[in-house]
């Protein structure tokens, strides 16, 4: 209870100290709160409004996408594959083998 307050009483008098209110915004996104419960409990300086909430999640997903980006180009990743679908054709159908080609598979 004393963070919160702390916290609130803190924004109050900064609007860059909102470190608490920000995760809580990204909290409450994502349990999927309505927005109208997010805004009210913005106007009480609990949590950031829900457009500041996504504008940051925007940011996260560019910065995400970069770094991303970067460690594809520098040749220093590898892709792993798990449970994938083959369809191998046979060029000689018999009578003893039915037209299932589609083989799964785990690597």
């Amino acid at each position: 209870k004393k963070t919160i307050i702390t916290s609130i009483l803190m924004q109050g008098s900064n609007q860059k100290a909102n470190a608490l209110q920000s995760l809580l915004g990204l909290f409450l996104q994502s349990v999927h709160t309505p927005y109208k419960v997010i805004d009210t409990l913005a106007h009480l300086g609990i949590t950031v409004s829900a457009d500041t909430i996504n504008m940051a999640i925007h940011a996260l997903s560019l910065e995400s996408q970069n770094s991303l980006r970067s460690l594809g180009q520098s040749l220093l990743a590898s892709y792993a594959y798990d449970n994938f679908d083959v369809d191998l054709k046979s060029y000689v159908p018999t009578a003893e083998k039915s037209n299932d080609s589609l083989k799964h598979l785990t690597s």
